[in-house]
């Protein structure tokens, strides 16, 4: 009887030593938000090549919308892998815009686009690469 609580006693401390890394790691559900979210990173920072392509093949003007073109078919993802809701596509200004998906976990986790917003949104500027067609003038400015 004496030489079972050795035995007791490493089976608890086990036990409890799994439920502590499950908590302070997140387990198994956590893994897997954060892979889907690194998913979201890498189709939002392939979606940006795509802008910056149609803007280079479109007299260096941001696209109105989103679409792949013979030009620029890059195969980006326009929708989320996971819930099917489209990626969101915004221009702000005549060379910035913002790319937003879902995400599941707060905006500093996991690593990668840190510069997202609460709304899951990355802000981006467009800069036009150097063999971009010229941009048509704006009527009214010089």
């Amino acid at each position: 009887m004496t030489r079972r609580w050795p035995t007791i006693a490493i089976g608890l401390l086990a036990a409890i030593a799994i439920v502590l890394g499950l908590a302070l790691t997140g387990g198994p559900g956590q893994a897997r938000k954060e892979r889907r979210d690194r998913q979201r990173e890498g189709d939002l920072s392939a979606l940006a090549t795509l802008v910056r392509c149609l803007a280079d093949n479109n007299g260096r003007r941001l696209p109105a919308r989103l679409e792949t073109t013979p030009q620029c078919d890059w195969q980006a993802r326009l929708a989320d892998p996971f819930t099917g809701a489209p990626y969101r596509y915004e221009v702000t200004g005549p060379r910035s815009y913002r790319l937003c998906a879902g995400f599941e976990l707060p905006e500093d986790r996991p690593p990668g686009l840190r510069d997202r917003d609460a709304e899951g949104c990355v802000r981006r500027d467009y800069l036009p690469s150097a063999s971009a067609a010229p941009a048509a003038p704006i009527p009214g400015r010089d």
